[in-house]
């Protein structure tokens, strides 16, 4: 029998809360399989079988566990049915002794014990896991202890499982519509309130870990901002010639240059490219760049921040190609290892939605972090004489425990530098 563990997707993952099953308590599986959908700290992602065999569901839904712990196994039929029978099987002190009185039989009017449904405020809470060919409910372990602690009827269910046996997803349902014919009477019944209705929504658990963070941040990390403007003009029509002229390079987008400026801003300037950890300075080797995105709208409301590793070492349609990988596995809820991970710097444009200038929060142990608005077409002098140019805001966000105003000035005139003269952008990448 194979065992699913919860898996660690990211460096600060430390528990994660399973959304959904995929697949229903006793079904049978194939490796490959989406088995269920997993919430971490910064996304939710699915995780596959990585057997054949029947699922036997350990953890509920909606339940946080550990990183490593058990959710599930995956084994041959014969294996859950084997632990199912052991478990119902009465131990020596629940089987009945030599002495008990026969039963008696059931008067002519009476039904027999065993064959009358159980109300719902009776119901046992360690009901059998399958009940078969004496007519009672066939329901699955967790089905029956749910129904139990709801009070759902079992025997007012139709079963969607295997050969019509009662899974969990039944009793939720059922559960969920007694409660919402419950709470329609109690709407009726309740006068309207005369002020304003407000609506409480719970958060994620990626949602409550970004408010957590991000107070932390702003609370420990002394923040302090600076902002350029630069001409990209030339990076505007770079980024057209390269869209006709290079192969692979017809979905480069600013943010793509914006990285690849950044990356080699950070390989000048080592001393942005670092931590503050418990009173030290920690200087990275490696310059990874994480970008800013918001989850698919079906997701709702959240952050995710995909890595682009190594940017310094890849050339332009490298990182195009890179970024658009590790957005659409983070939004797709199918990271791999690494894509949520590891990085030493962020990027977050939000001039795609309008915005001129805006000031981001650092994303800990990062010390540094570029907003960039939108680029607009402005009047700009040009050797005396007005003129229309596009211009582009963009604002670093700096732990000031790791560098200071002049380090942070000079690093965003390295990156206004590049932006403006974006050859450099298409040279291809050295060995730093």
């Amino acid at each position: 029998m194979a065992d699913v563990n919860m898996p660690k997707l990211s460096d600060t993952m430390e528990e994660g809360t399973v959304l959904g099953w995929r697949k229903q308590d006793g079904d049978q599986v194939k490796k490959g399989d989406v088995i269920a959908e997993i919430e971490s700290d910064k996304a939710s992602f699915e995780i596959e079988a990585e057997a054949d065999g029947v699922l036997d569901i350990v953890v509920d839904e909606g339940k946080a566990v550990p990183v490593g712990e058990l959710i599930a196994k995956i084994g041959a039929a014969g294996d859950k049915k084997a632990e199912q029978s052991k478990q119902e099987e009465p131990s020596a002190e629940e089987k009945p002794q030599a002495e008990e009185k026969p039963r008696e039989e059931p008067q002519a009017d009476e039904k027999p014990a065993e064959q009358r449904a159980p109300a719902p405020s009776a119901a046992p809470k360690d009901l059998p896991a399958e009940r078969g060919g004496d007519g009672r409910v066939k329901a699955s372990p967790i089905a029956a202890r749910l129904a139990a602690e709801m009070g759902v009827d079992l025997g007012s269910l139709k079963g969607s499982g295997p050969e019509g046996r009662i899974v969990k997803e039944d009793v939720m349902t059922a559960a969920e519509k007694s409660k919402g014919r419950a709470g329609a009477r109690q709407a009726e019944a309740r006068p309207r309130p005369s002020g304003p209705e407000i609506e409480v929504e719970e958060p994620t658990r990626q949602q409550a870990t970004i408010a957590r963070r991000m107070t932390q941040s702003k609370q420990t990390v002394p923040h302090f901002y600076v902002t350029v403007e630069a001409r990209v003009d030339e990076a505007v029509r770079l980024r057209q010639q390269l869209k006709e002229t290079v192969p692979g390079a017809d979905k480069v987008t600013m943010t793509d240059m914006l990285v690849r400026a950044c990356a080699l801003a950070l390989r000048k300037f080592p001393e942005v490219n670092a931590s503050w950890n418990e009173g030290r300075f920690e200087r990275k080797r490696s310059i990874n760049i994480g970008l800013a995105v918001p989850p698919p709208p079906e997701k709702g409301m959240g952050l995710m921040v995909p890595v682009v590793h190594d940017a310094d070492r890849k050339d332009l349609v490298e990182i195009s190609i890179e970024s658009r990988q590790v957005i659409e596995r983070a939004r797709s809820g199918k990271p791999q290892p690494g894509d949520l991970e590891g990085g030493t710097f962020s990027i977050s444009n939000l001039g795609m939605y309008g915005v001129d200038e805006f000031n981001a929060i650092i994303n800990p142990p990062e010390s540094g972090i570029l907003a960039v608005g939108a680029i607009k077409d402005a009047a700009v002098v040009e050797d005396g004489s007005l003129a229309v140019g596009k211009v582009m805001r963009m604002t670093l966000s700096v732990d000031h425990r790791v560098f200071y105003g002049q380090q942070a000035a000079l690093f965003m005139a390295e990156v206004k530098r590049l932006l403006e003269n974006p050859v450099a952008l298409v040279v291809p990448p050295t060995e730093g």
